[in-house]
């Protein structure tokens, strides 16, 4: 599975039971955060007014910053009890989850779900879906770039291949020319 639709994404994110179920399929649906972004993510890193969150190591570069939905950073806050330092979601123990574990969660809540293919669900899923979600709502590729990190624009760039939106109007009108019998322009060949 690519990506998921908003309806898909959403009924995703209300299959899980707990807090912490939940975190983890907003960080990466609504935040395009990686399973080893959010297994790594520290609470002294989230910044509840800017509603950002630091990342030092950020896939293979350091220092990075991206945006948080105010819904997540309130949901953390409850999640978090108080706690001002440790990782954003704590494994059964009280440490840091690994990339893992959030992988398996995220699995055992979209087998809840009546989503079709719901077995092929995984957090580059959701990435996908946030990536598919933030270019279909208007978001410049280059913004996206900044949020998920991407030194090069290219890195982002193939996002762009779950936008079908403009293929399909020009397609529409091809089709529209072609039943109403119009001659389609020749194609200008350059030598």
């Amino acid at each position: 599975m690519l990506f998921l639709r908003l309806d898909q994404a959403l009924e995703l994110e209300k299959a899980a039971d707990n807090m912490k179920k939940r975190l983890a399929i907003r960080y990466a649906q609504f935040n395009g955060l990686s399973s080893g972004e959010i297994a790594d993510a520290r609470i002294e890193y989230l910044d509840p007014v800017e509603c950002t969150l630091f990342l030092p190591w950020r896939h293979w570069k350091r220092n990075c910053l991206c945006s948080i939905d105010r819904e997540t950073v309130r949901l953390q806050a409850i999640y978090s009890e108080g706690r001002k330092a440790g990782p954003l979601l704590r494994s059964n123990k009280g440490g840091h989850l690994d990339r893992v574990a959030v992988y398996y969660i995220i699995k055992r809540v979209a087998a809840k779900t009546r989503i079709p293919g719901r077995e092929r669900i995984s957090p580059r899923t959701l990435k996908r879906t946030f990536a598919r979600e933030w270019l279909l709502a208007g978001g410049s590729l280059g913004s996206l770039q900044k949020q998920l990190g991407h030194k090069h624009l290219w890195s982002t760039a193939h996002y762009l291949r779950f936008i079908l939106e403009d293929v399909q109007r020009n397609h529409a009108k091809l089709m529209e020319r072609v039943s109403h019998g119009q001659e389609t322009e020749q194609p200008r060949l350059v030598s």
